[in-house]
């Protein structure tokens, strides 16, 4: 049986998240396991003194973490929820439970906020980055519903060679959706000599997901993945985390609010190779 992990900081966006992983656990027949990460609370001055003993805020923190744990049993009959309390940063946390539990994929909620610090953009990037799972971000609000559509945003020359194929490949055949390959140009600018041995070494990596292939020209990226999302009723967007490429402007300032809100679906990351 599959393994889902989420995490929560009680926050009304951390818990739509739980949520969210729990009918997705559901839906495909997984468990779930609530991430929870506490700290020492200390004074706000010269010299900062905690505010409780460690053992005090560790009791505290596992307390809430039973009580939701056993709130949601009551919702979700018949799922095996099971929490795991950390201590100190919470993507580490989940990283280190990862490391012997092998999830299938995690489940965090993403306020799109810079008023949000508990997933907003370095915790939120270095999750997305430094697992070997998928993450699935999960925007404020949205309600579960099984995914139909999954597209896979993506610039060939980036995903040659770094793409985790069988990752994705797995994610399409576990939810059954179908895969819209999308990539977006402006007067043929990427296209080069190399293009289309590129897109014949893409289909050999994801053929057996049956991708249909979408060419686009736009010379606004954002815009034409949001066009393409709003018009095709795409569920997830699928990208590749690395560093300085799209997802670098995905998840911060302009361009988080410009696709992530105005498209206001999950946003599924695969660790780049």
């Amino acid at each position: 049986m599959s393994l889902i992990i989420t995490a929560t900081d009680f926050s009304t966006i951390a818990n739509d998240a739980v949520h969210y992983a729990c009918r997705l656990a559901h839906a495909y027949n997984a468990t779930v396991t609530v991430v929870h990460a506490y700290n020492i609370p200390v004074t706000f001055n010269e010299n900062p003194m905690p505010v409780m003993p460690i053992e005090e805020s560790r009791a505290i923190a596992q307390k809430s973490l039973d009580e939701m744990v056993a709130s949601l049993s009551k919702t979700y009959p018949g799922l095996q929820i099971n929490s795991h309390l950390t201590f100190g940063d919470i993507t580490e946390g989940m990283i280190d439970f990862a490391k012997n539990n092998k999830p299938w994929m995690a489940v965090v909620g993403n306020s799109l906020s810079e008023d949000d610090t508990y997933w907003f953009g370095g915790n939120l990037l270095q999750l997305m980055r430094d697992t070997p799972f998928p993450v699935l971000a999960i925007p404020h609000g949205i309600e579960f519903k099984t995914p139909h559509k999954i597209c896979l945003a993506c610039d060939y020359k980036k995903v040659i060679g770094h793409l985790p194929a069988q990752n994705l490949v797995n994610v399409v055949a576990i939810t059954g959706a179908s895969l819209q390959v999308l990539n977006i140009d402006h007067d043929n600018r990427s296209f080069g000599t190399d293009t289309p041995l590129e897109s014949t070494e893409l289909h050999k990596m994801i053929g057996e997901a049956d991708p249909t292939y979408n060419y686009i020209d736009n010379e606004d990226i954002d815009e034409g993945i949001r066009n393409f999302i709003e018009q095709n009723s795409i569920d997830w967007l699928v990208v590749t985390p690395h560093k300085h490429g799209f997802i670098e402007g995905l998840f911060h300032k302009s361009r988080t609010k410009s696709i992530a809100r105005h498209t206001h679906i999950p946003i599924l990351a695969l660790h780049e190779l």
